[in-house]
C-alpha cells in the first residue's frame, strides 16, 4: 500500500515555531516523507531564510494576503496532492514533530480501505480531564469527549477532528472535496469532516497517537468552581458562530440542525457572561457573527 506522506505545515507569524518544528523534522525525518510543504502568510521572510540557510528540500510559498486556517489548510491539502503522496500529514505552528506519532497514525490509515483521515488523540496538558477524543456527531459542544485517560478502541469511528495533526488521504480530492476556504478560521475541520462523511470516506482515532497542548485553556472563577476556558482572542468569537451557519447552510440540517445553531449561540452567550473578560466586545463580535452567517457573509470578517 502506498504510505508516502507529504508534510504540510501552516505558518502566520510564528517564525521561531516553525523553524524550531523543521529543524525536528529533517533531524529525525520518517521514511516516509516524499515532502515536506510550509504555506505562510505575510511573511517576514525568517522562514525562507532557515531553510535556505540549512539547505532543507522545503516547498515554501507566502500569500500577500492572510489566508486564515481554512484557506491555509485548503492550500496545503492541494499542494500536498500535487506531490503525489498518498497523505497529506497537517501540522500548525504549536504541533511538535514525533517519528512514532506518524508511524501508527500510517498503520490506522492502512488497517481499512478508503480512509479519508486519521486523527491523533489530543492531550490538553493541566486540565482535570485532559484527553480529548474524536467528535462522533457534528454538534460544536456536546461531540466534544473529554476524559481523564484514553479509552476505546484504537481504530474506531469519528465524524471529525482537530485538523491540527491530522493525517489526510488526498485521494479525497479526486471526488472534488476540498475545504470550505471561505469559512476563514474556525470549524473548518468539521466543515472538512462532513465533507468526507458526504463522500463515504472513513474517519479514524489513532488513540497509539497523541498531540499534545494544541489549545490554551485558563481557569475562571464561577461562584465556588474553577472552570477551564478557552483563551481566545474577542474576534474569534464572530467566526464561530458565523462559520456553523454557513456551514448549516452548505451540508443542509440533518448533520446541523438549527437547534444546535440556537444551542451553541445561547451557551455561547451564557459563557461570555459568566466566565469571560471583555463581556460587552464578545457578545457584540457574537450576534455580529450570527447575522453575517444569516446574510452568508463569508472570507475574512472586519477584525482582526
Amino acid at each position: 500500500m502506498n504510505n508516502t506522506v507529504a508534510v504540510a505545515i501552516s505558518a502566520f507569524r510564528s517564525d521561531v515555531e516553525i523553524i524550531a518544528l523543521l529543524n525536528s523534522i529533517f533531524a529525525d525525518r520518517h521514511p516516509s516523507i516524499v515532502s515536506v510543504l510550509v504555506v505562510d502568510s505575510l511573511a517576514s521572510g525568517q522562514i525562507s531564510e532557515a531553510i535556505k540557510i540549512n539547505g532543507w528540500p522545503v516547498q515554501y510559498e507566502n500569500s500577500e494576503v492572510n489566508l486564515g486556517s481554512a484557506g491555509n489548510l485548503e492550500r496545503r491539502l492541494q499542494l500536498a496532492s500535487e506531490t503525489g503522496a498518498a497523505w497529506c500529514y497537517c501540522l500548525n505552528h504549536d504541533a511538535n514533530w514525533d517519528n512514532n506519532r506518524l508511524t501508527e497514525m500510517l498503520k490506522t490509515g492502512s488497517s481499512q480501505s478508503k480512509v479519508g483521515a486519521v486523527y491523533p488523540i489530543l492531550h490538553h496538558g493541566s486540565m482535570e480531564r485532559p484527553w480529548e477524543d474524536g467528535r462522533r456527531t457534528f454538534t460544536p459542544t456536546a461531540g466534544n469527549r473529554f476524559a481523564r485517560a484514553p479509552v476505546g478502541n484504537s481504530n474506531s469511528m469519528v465524524v471529525w477532528s482537530s485538523s491540527n495533526g491530522a493525517l489526510y488521504s488526498t485521494a479525497v480530492r479526486k471526488q472534488g472535496i476540498v475545504v470550505m476556504s471561505e469559512l476563514w478560521m474556525g470549524y473548518e475541520d468539521l466543515a472538512y469532516g462532513m465533507a468526507l462523511e458526504k463522500g463515504g470516506w472513513l474517519q479514524l482515532m489513532c488513540r497509539n497517537a497523541t498531540l499534545g497542548s494544541i489549545f490554551d485553556y485558563v481557569p475562571r472563577r464561577f461562584l465556588f468552581w474553577t472552570l477551564q476556558a478557552p483563551n481566545k482572542p474577542v474576534w474569534q468569537v464572530y467566526y464561530g458562530i458565523r462559520n456553523l451557519i454557513l456551514i448549516r447552510k452548505k451540508y443542509g440540517n440533518e448533520k446541523l440542525p438549527l437547534s444546535i445553531i440556537i444551542k451553541k449561540l445561547a451557551q455561547s452567550s451564557l459563557r461570555i457572561i459568566i466566565l469571560d473578560d471583555k463581556k460587552a466586545a464578545r457578545i457584540h463580535m457574537l450576534y455580529a457573527g450570527a447575522l453575517a452567517g444569516f446574510f452568508s457573509v463569508s472570507g475574512k470578517g472586519p477584525k482582526p
